[in-house]
C-alpha cells in the first residue's frame, strides 16, 4: 500500500460525534489548505471505520456499545489501537487532544523529527475522589500532563484561567487560548426536538454526568418554580439517568423533568433557541472545574438564549457584560440561589427580551469562532511555513497569539 503523508494528525479519545471542539479545528485546518487525518473513537462500530469528512480523512475506532458501561479492558484496548494508529500515521504535525493520545503523539513526533501540539481541553492531576485507584490515576495524569505542557511545541487551551494555571504548575511560558465558542451563525432558525408546550423551558444540553453537575441542586430549585419545565438533553450512562429519575421523584417533580436523546453538535444552537431559559449547573469540585466555562455557555449566547449559570470567574466573565446582562449567577451548591436566578430571568418580560438580544450581540461580536480559528492557523503557519499547501478561505487577522502570564 502507498504510504499517505498528512500535514496534521489529529487525535482524541472521545465519540466524534459529539466532539464539537475537535471538528471545527480541523474543519478550519482544512479549509486552509492542510491535509488532515483526524483519528477518535465512535459507539456502535463493528470495525475501525474510515470515512472523509468536510475534506479531513477519518479513522474511527470502537468505543462499544453506548447503552452498557465499558470496561476497563475495552478502553485499554481502544486506546491501544488509537496509539498504534497515531504511531503508524506519517504527518508533519501531531495534535493530541487531551493526554490520552499524548504518549503516542509523542513518540510519533520524536521518531519522525516533527512537531507536536498539545490542546488541554482539561486539566488533570486532580480527583475529588478520596480511593487508592482514583489517586494513583490522578497522579498519573498530573505527570502525563506535565510531560506534555513540557515537551510540546504549542500549547493550547480553552480560557485565560487554564493557560494561567498550566503556566504556573509546569513553567511553560505562553499558551495559546482556543476559547470553546460556537462557529458564527448569522441566522439561527429555532429547532424544537421535543420540548413540553405551554411553560418556560429550563435547558440543559451536553453530557449527562449526575454527581459531577448540580442536577440534584436543580431538580430541587425546579420544585421551587411553580411553572417551569426542566429538559436536560444528552448522553448519559444509565445510572446517571437513573440517578436524575430518583431525584425527580424525590422533588415530587418526575412529570417536569424530561430526558431527550443527543443532538448532533451542529444541531445545539438551534436547539437551544427554542428554549427559554439555558443552564449551567457546574459544581466547583476542583481547580478543573473552577477554571471552567462549558462551550453549552457558548451555544446558549449564539443562541440568543438567556443564561442562569454557576458563579464562577470564567462564566462571570462573560454573562455579566451588557445592560441588561445575558445571564443570572448562582451558587450551585444552593437550590434556592439557582430557582432565584431563574426567577431573576424570567420575571420582567422586556427585560427577559433585552437579555435575549444582548446574548445574540455578544456571540456576534465576541464569543463565536472566527477569531479562534485565526489564532489556530498562527500557530499552523508558523509549525508549517513555507509549505506548498493552498488556503481556501482562510481569513487571518493576526490576533494576539498567545496568553503570556506576563501581559495578563
Amino acid at each position: 500500500m502507498k504510504r499517505v503523508d498528512y500535514d496534521i494528525c489529529a487525535a482524541v479519545v472521545s465519540d466524534l460525534s459529539f466532539d464539537a471542539r475537535v471538528w471545527k479545528e480541523v474543519r478550519s485546518l482544512t479549509r486552509a489548505g492542510y491535509d488532515v487525518r483526524l483519528i477518535g473513537c465512535g459507539y456502535e462500530l463493528p470495525r475501525p471505520q474510515r470515512s472523509s469528512v468536510d475534506g479531513v480523512d477519518v479513522l474511527e475506532i470502537s468505543l462499544g456499545s453506548r447503552a452498557g458501561a465499558v470496561s476497563v479492558v475495552r478502553r485499554a484496548r481502544t486506546l491501544l489501537r488509537l496509539w498504534l494508529e497515531i504511531v503508524r500515521t506519517h504527518a508533519r504535525v501531531y495534535h493530541a487532544h487531551n493526554i490520552h493520545v499524548g504518549p503516542a503523539a509523542w513518540i510519533a513526533s520524536r521518531v519522525r523529527g516533527r512537531a507536536l501540539v498539545y490542546d488541554a481541553h482539561e486539566l488533570y492531576g486532580e480527583s475529588s475522589a478520596t480511593g487508592l485507584l482514583s489517586r494513583i490515576s490522578a497522579h498519573v495524569a498530573s505527570m502525563v500532563e506535565r510531560f506534555m505542557v513540557r515537551r510540546s511545541d504549542f500549547v493550547i487551551t480553552t480560557n485565560a484561567s487554564r493557560a494561567k494555571l498550566l503556566q504556573q504548575r509546569h513553567g511553560r511560558p505562553s499558551i495559546v487560548v482556543l476559547a470553546n465558542v460556537p462557529e458564527r451563525c448569522d441566522h439561527v432558525a429555532p429547532l424544537d426536538p421535543g420540548y413540553p408546550r405551554d411553560s418556560p423551558v429550563i435547558l440543559y444540553q451536553g453530557g449527562i454526568y449526575a454527581r459531577t453537575r448540580a442536577f440534584r441542586q436543580t431538580i430541587a430549585a425546579l420544585a421551587m418554580l411553580d411553572d417551569a419545565e426542566l429538559v436536560i438533553l444528552g448522553f448519559g450512562r444509565e445510572n446517571d439517568l437513573a440517578l436524575i429519575r430518583l431525584w425527580a421523584a424525590e422533588e415530587g417533580v418526575e412529570r417536569r423533568v424530561h430526558l431527550l436523546p443527543p443532538r448532533p453538535f451542529d444541531e445545539l444552537v438551534r436547539t437551544a433557541a427554542a428554549a427559554t431559559v439555558g443552564i449551567v449547573p457546574i459544581l466547583t469540585l476542583d481547580s478543573r472545574t473552577w477554571t471552567g466555562d462549558t462551550n453549552k455557555l457558548f451555544e446558549y449566547l449564539m443562541a440568543g438564549l438567556p443564561v442562569a449559570a454557576s458563579d464562577i470567574p470564567e462564566i462571570r466573565r462573560v454573562i455579566t457584560v451588557g445592560d441588561p446582562p445575558p445571564g443570572e449567577l448562582f451558587d450551585a451548591t444552593s437550590p434556592a440561589s439557582i430557582a432565584e436566578a431563574v426567577e431573576r430571568i424570567l420575571k420582567n418580560p422586556q427585560k427577559y427580551a433585552e437579555r435575549r438580544k444582548v446574548a445574540r450581540a455578544l456571540a456576534l461580536a465576541e464569543h463565536n469562532w472566527d477569531a479562534q480559528e485565526s489564532r489556530l492557523l498562527e500557530v499552523y503557519s508558523s509549525l508549517l511555513d513555507g509549505s506548498d499547501h493552498e488556503p481556501v478561505d482562510a481569513d487571518c487577522r493576526n490576533p494576539s497569539l498567545a496568553y503570556d502570564e506576563d501581559e495578563s
